[in-house]
């Protein structure tokens, strides 16, 4: 009961770090003049680079903090605060867009913004990495990883979904029904960082006591 517990906090936190939706406002504005053929093919290259960029961080994030001797309840501690921080940004932002796309100035061929910055540092920033990693950290039998993975597939499509329905969504929601998901969104990411800097917190305790 604890694992499934653990992986619903996992899909929560990486689902709503990666946060499709804000995506919706540069994918519209760079492709507004695109046929829906064209941008339907953004939408999908955009998703499948969220997910080959969250499974690198899954396999080889472990062996990148063994590599530098860094402990997992260190990193438990820093990813916490890193990802509240961002949280913390989600809530109180007044900007249409809480995180930093890095480039200002809008591309000439659409299809450049795939990548960068739509698949990262938008959608798959450091939050989202820093959470992947972490978790993936935790665990090491095949089936703790197949699950990740499960996770990261599923947050990609929902990414895909929600960029290939941007134009209906948007007009729908509206930008302020997208803002208003997004604090509430960032509120909820705050509660499981705080809870994850804690439990790394308790677990270096013992460590700082004994030296």
């Amino acid at each position: 009961m604890a694992e499934i517990t653990t992986y619903i906090k996992t899909f929560i936190a990486v689902f709503v770090l990666v946060n499709p939706l804000e995506g919706i406002p540069l994918f519209l504005s760079e492709t507004q003049n695109v046929p829906k053929e064209k941008r339907t093919a953004i939408a999908k290259k955009t998703s499948i680079a969220v997910t080959v960029i969250l499974l690198l961080s899954l396999f080889s994030g472990k062996y990148i903090l063994e590599l530098f001797g860094i402990d997992l309840p260190a990193f438990q501690l820093a990813g916490g605060i890193i990802i509240f921080l961002i949280a913390l940004n989600m809530v109180l932002s007044s900007d249409d867009s809480s995180k930093d796309t890095g480039d200002t100035q809008p591309a000439k061929d659409p299809d450049r913004i795939a990548i960068v910055p739509l698949a990262i540092p938008l959608l798959a920033g450091p939050g989202a990495i820093s959470t992947v990693i972490l978790y993936g950290s935790m665990g090491t039998g095949i089936t703790h990883y197949i699950v990740l993975s499960g996770i990261i597939l599923a947050v990609g499509l929902a990414a895909w979904l929600s960029l290939k329905a941007a134009v209906p969504m948007t007009t729908f929601l509206h930008q302020t029904g997208v803002r208003v998901l997004t604090k509430i969104s960032g509120l909820l990411v705050a509660a499981i960082a705080v809870e994850m800097a804690l439990n790394g917190l308790i677990k270096l305790l013992p460590k700082l006591h004994a030296n």
